[in-house]
């Protein structure tokens, strides 16, 4: 009986510090420098800005663990950290089958709108995506959405992926894309600021609405979180200060 008591409290010992060093003492956030509105960086603060970076920060205070906000690692390396565990939740992803079979995903916090752009005066019939077979477009690193992303495979849509909207609009403006596809908030807030709004439109129908959405690694002490982490999401959509973080970035 003593030497059945006494290996329990030996176990329990054992075990014990590892379980501590399991815990959640600090939330490392990977976010992106250029999905504007949503997750971006000041280009003169370099501070991590926009909703999901807001709204890290918030459920970082709620649940009164520190957030740690890296929005500078490049975007395929900080999903390769967040597999890794190297960090514990990404500020802001669109949903693929791939990629949840990889990342444990939250309630979504956001819908953004992607639109096909063009040069003005060089609009075109856009109704579906048939339309786009046989000409040459530009799109951001990353998910469009799991029906287009699944279309342009399917179809091998000439479709050039760069880093930035800057990169999208320049080589719109080059004559080396046809159209690119982008976040709307995002472009409208580029063009505004570059004075390209006369010179780039957007065509009526949307490419996708998509949800946006935290994504926390597998490997993360923080995923046991993830139902706190829901209950925040839930709670700032209720007591509106969700809202209040869109309005700060959208209006």
């Amino acid at each position: 009986m003593r030497k059945t008591t006494l290996f329990c409290a030996l176990l329990f010992a054992t075990l014990t510090p590892i379980a501590n060093a399991q815990e959640c003492k600090v939330l490392r956030v990977g976010g992106t420098a250029n999905w504007l509105s949503v997750a971006y960086v000041d280009a003169e603060t370099k501070e991590p800005l926009g909703i999901g970076h807001d709204l890290a920060r918030v459920i970082g205070e709620k649940l009164n663990i520190p957030v740690e906000l890296d929005a500078l690692i490049p975007w395929k390396r900080m999903l390769l950290y967040l597999k890794q565990g190297k960090l514990d939740m990404t500020a802001a992803i669109f949903f693929t089958q791939q990629r949840a079979a990889e990342y444990q995903y939250t309630k979504s916090y956001f819908a953004n709108t992607s639109l096909v752009y063009v040069l003005k005066g060089k609009e075109f019939a856009f109704d579906k995506f048939e339309d786009l077979v046989g000409l040459v477009g530009g799109s951001s690193v990353g998910s469009i959405g799991d029906e287009f992303d699944t279309f342009a495979i399917e179809h091998k849509l000439r479709l050039e992926k760069v880093r930035s909207v800057e990169q999208l609009t320049k080589k719109l403006l080059a004559g080396r894309n046809d159209y690119f596809i982008s976040d709307t908030l995002m472009v409208s807030q580029h063009l505004k600021q570059n004075g390209l709004e006369d010179k780039i439109v957007s065509l009526p129908h949307p490419v996708s609405k998509t949800a946006v959405f935290f994504a926390l690694s597998r490997k993360s002490p923080c995923l046991a979180l993830l139902p706190k982490i829901d209950a925040v999401i839930a709670q700032t959509k209720q007591d509106g200060t969700l809202q209040k973080i869109v309005d700060k970035y959208v209006n």
